[in-house]
């Protein structure tokens, strides 16, 4: 008996052969002869439905009991690998500073309406009894504060041990994206 089991989705590039190591993985004492068989699939860039029945028909002659586990259809995106464009790293930068200094703008005019320094200098005054002698003292672990909140808020720090919304609207989006552009081969 060889056991298939269907991948959800792999990627390949055009004019790549797809293998049926791409789209399942076996169990089998000699699966691993097999998974190196061909399986027909467009060379055009898109997202290609494949169902599993298109395994077991290529892999019948040779492994008539097959069994089929996991997902009935694996979703082959055909992408063109793209070239490097030399202004990518320039275009990152000015990119980068724009929203830094933006930012940076944002914070600064929040403040000045606000009227944070004021404000610092109370709250230094009701903790210590004191009048703030220098104000980086309240300035700097206020702008630490500020940097760390936001790198904890992204995970920006550390390992990622959560899922954040972003990337579940990311991938309910791939799956209706692979559902509304999927054509069999």
């Amino acid at each position: 008996m060889l056991y298939l089991q269907m991948k959800p989705r792999v990627t390949i590039a055009p004019g790549e052969q797809l293998l049926l190591r791409h789209i399942a993985d076996a169990m089998d004492t000699n699966g691993a002869q097999l998974m190196d068989m061909p399986i027909d699939c467009p060379q055009t860039a898109g997202v290609w439905r494949l169902p599993a029945m298109a395994a077991v028909q290529a892999l019948a002659p040779h492994h008539p009991d097959i069994q089929i586990m996991g997902p009935s259809e694996c979703f082959v995106h055909v992408i063109p690998k793209e070239k490097r464009n030399r202004t990518h790293v320039i275009r990152t930068v000015f990119a980068f500073l724009l929203l830094l200094i933006g930012s940076a703008l944002a914070i600064t005019w929040f403040h000045a309406d606000v009227n944070m320094i004021e404000a610092q200098q109370g709250l230094y005054r009701l903790i210590t009894g004191k009048p703030v002698s220098n104000q980086w003292l309240i300035t700097i672990p206020y702008a630490a504060g500020v940097f760390f909140g936001v790198a904890l808020f992204y995970s920006l720090l550390g390992k990622k041990h959560t899922v954040s919304p972003l990337e579940i609207k990311l991938g309910d989006y791939r799956k209706s994206a692979e559902q509304a552009s999927g054509r069999a081969p």
